[in-house]
């Protein structure tokens, strides 16, 4: 199972593109196209190089359980083939571990060289730290890129633009390597595998990403330039607009979640969502799924939640235990921080978030983290 804004995780995890059947979303692209004209008055300079994800092979796998079904991909993310299922509660043999610490490869007899790939919030296992790293991206002076998530799904482009080809989609909450930019920023490149030399085009607006100016600077034709200053009036900053029109209508439901996350003391103990809502246009509701886990059977989860939220609405949010609301469980709204959640570990439950309005036009991008302590 695979790990929905503006999610269309989480929960990573994280909206949980990884498992079941997908969720259906509209893919965001900008209408205004970049030039595909690079600026001649540049010097070039030298490319990084980013180091391909092969995958070294321990002698001593470490074993591990399945939290959920889970699918098995032939790379570390869901833009590699489907090599098959996995059931829940089956176990595994972990051999290594992508550089982002998200995708975990394990024997895999049907699989390219005998393994696969599988999403680690949903393997349970123990020793992970000891595994081998594999598909590290550098940067020219030899540091990690920096990750980022992104907070809509997203199509990747050959360039800096929307006249240049789809590679693929991407969904919203993957993870991403951000290897460079264009002069303004207002386009990312990132390590993609199935894209030209391995690399891609996504817009900035949805990124979630720090200091994105500190990146290389490329032209249109993926060469390196000596980077340029970016003026503070045209700059577009990693964040989008507060209020931007209709949020996405995604289709999730309580029987159809945008994420899936179960908690355990040896696998996931916090998870972070981004989305976005609106109303009365627009997706005027997200439904997660979470079941969070406790020391002892039928005792109190350890559990808190964050929400963070920007716009001109407000959010309103419920607990779901089957088909029944819950009560007494506490109360969660936009600016709560590290809020206590009454709920009993063990047991599946749904968060269910509403905007809150009027008849005039509301929207709010907001962030939603759950994490459970041991």
């Amino acid at each position: 199972m695979e790990p929905k804004y503006l999610s269309r995780l989480i929960i990573l995890v994280l909206g949980l593109t990884a498992c079941g059947p997908a969720v259906v979303q509209p893919v965001v692209d900008i209408s205004t196209p970049t030039s595909p004209t690079p600026s001649p008055s540049h010097t070039l300079v030298s490319s990084p190089t980013p180091v391909p994800a092969t995958a070294t092979i321990t002698p001593e796998p470490i074993s591990g359980v399945t939290l959920w079904q889970v699918n098995v991909r032939s790379g570390p993310g869901i833009e590699y083939s489907l090599l098959g299922q996995i059931n829940q509660g089956l176990p595994v043999q972990i051999t290594a571990v992508d550089a982002s610490k998200e995708w975990l490869a394990i024997n895999y007899p049907s699989g390219p060289k005998g393994y696969g790939w599988v999403t680690t919030q949903y393997i349970q296992a123990s020793g992970l730290d000891n595994l081998p790293v594999i598909g590290l991206v550098t940067l020219p002076n030899g540091t990690p890129a920096p990750q980022a998530h992104l907070t809509q799904k997203l199509f990747v482009r050959s360039g800096p633009g929307t006249p240049y080809d789809s590679l693929g989609i991407l969904p919203a909450d993957a993870l991403v390597w951000l290897i460079g930019r264009n002069e303004s920023a207002s386009w990312l490149m990132i390590d993609y595998p199935p894209g030209p030399d391995g690399k891609g085009w996504v817009i900035a607006g949805y990124i979630k990403a720090d200091a994105i100016l500190d990146l290389p600077v490329f032209d249109a034709t993926g060469a390196p330039l000596v980077a340029t200053p970016v003026s503070q009036g045209t700059m577009i900053v990693s964040t989008p607009t507060p209020f931007i029109g209709p949020a996405f209508q995604d289709g999730d439901s309580l029987n159809d979640p945008s994420a899936r996350v179960v908690f355990s003391p040896l696998g996931i103990r916090s998870f972070n969502f981004f989305s976005d809502l609106s109303s009365p246009q627009g997706d005027q509701e997200d439904w997660i799924a979470f079941r969070p886990y406790s020391s002892k059977p039928g005792a109190i989860a350890s559990l808190s939640a964050s929400l963070t939220c920007t716009g001109n609405g407000s959010i309103n949010v419920e607990i779901i235990k089957g088909i029944q609301q819950v009560s007494n469980w506490g109360t969660l709204s936009c600016g709560n921080t590290n809020t206590i959640l009454t709920l009993i570990g063990g047991f599946d439950y749904s968060i269910h978030l509403t905007i809150q309005g009027n008849n005039d036009q509301r929207y709010v991008l907001y962030s939603l983290t759950l994490r459970n302590d041991p």
